[in-house]
């Protein structure tokens, strides 16, 4: 029997619930969230789980029961959301940012149950990464130094494509006692310090000084390497410019038996520091993750001979 398709049902008039979850995207958007979580937010609440919510006759928080949850669940796994079929993966997205509401309402007193979301049992992942030696060759490949310090930026500091696109000249960072540093905004507008290595930084300084163009209308580090026909000037550099680099980089290289788009490089740079025994705590705050759930969800794919090198490199050191 085929499943039921999600049954959506618009909303007459505006509800308790309607106004509960709008309280809740405003405080969403007070704590500094990114815009692209909020949106997503704000895209499962209005237009997948108020209707759902209607549907079910629910129309104020307390009417939120276990057992509408469930039905929820059993609607998203077995026949999708309103556009069609969905991933677990996906399915499990939703489920958590409606879990991240409902809690709310419970700190504020409009939902009285302990009623969540239960969680989703994901498949596992086999993740396949670039090894150190593929984007070595990668770097190699590019003939410019600013497609280079791309590269290397991504993969040695394991920065979110938007995060190296962000920085800018004044966020390399040397401390007093020459640890030296790049100053990053990561999501929700939180800035961390990632380390680097002192020859990476000595690059970026001499393409800062001596490469980049110097009448730049900005600050940022990484832009065209021409001007734009529009605005005459050097702009910053966008998104899909350094996923079009680095596929054309990873052609030319030769490297097609893993992923080499942008986020490759941050699974591959958290993949080698946990291999080479980097406690996952420290990982997670160069990461710029919130906590360790990312690290041990994603990065599974570890295997047993991983774990025990890295528990015989610490009995090692105290013999």
């Amino acid at each position: 029997m085929p499943a039921r398709r999600f049954a959506v049902v618009a909303p007459p008039t505006s509800t308790e619930l309607d106004s509960s979850i709008s309280d809740y995207l405003a405080s969403v958007k007070a704590r500094g969230l990114s815009p692209r979580t909020v949106e997503h937010y704000e895209s499962v609440l209005r237009r997948m789980f108020v209707p759902f919510l209607v549907g079910e006759k629910v129309t104020t928080p307390a009417g939120i029961t276990q057992r509408v949850l469930d039905r929820l669940s059993a609607h998203l796994l077995d026949g999708g959301g309103p556009r069609g079929p969905l991933s677990r993966h996906s399915a499990a997205s939703y489920l958590r940012a409606i879990g991240s509401y409902l809690k709310w309402a419970k700190s504020e007193g409009e939902l009285t149950t302990d009623a969540k979301p239960q969680p989703v049992r994901l498949p596992r992942r086999v993740m396949v990464v670039m090894e150190r030696k593929q984007i070595d060759a990668i770097e190699d490949a590019a003939t410019d130094e600013r497609d280079k310090l791309i590269i290397r930026v991504l993969a040695d500091g394991g920065l979110r494509m938007s995060e190296m696109l962000g920085l800018t000249t004044g966020d390399l960072i040397e401390q007093s006692n020459r640890d030296r540093y790049l100053k990053v905004t990561g999501k929700g507008s939180r800035d961390r310090l990632v380390p680097v290595q002192p020859a990476l930084y000595s690059r970026l300084h001499r393409y800062i000084d001596r490469t980049r163009p110097k009448d730049a209308g900005t600050d940022r580090v990484f832009l065209t390497l021409r001007r734009s026909r529009v605005t005459g000037a050097y702009e910053p550099l966008k998104k899909r410019a350094v996923g079009d680099l680095c596929d054309a980089l990873a052609e030319k290289a030769g490297v097609k038996d893993r992923p080499h788009n942008p986020h490759a490089y941050r699974h591959a740079f958290a993949t080698n520091a946990l291999r080479k025994g980097m406690n996952p705590l420290m990982l997670q705050r160069i990461l710029g993750h919130a906590d360790l759930t990312m690290i041990t969800s994603t990065y599974s794919h570890l295997v047993a001979a991983d774990t025990h090198a890295a528990l015989m490199a610490v009995l090692r050191s105290e013999e």
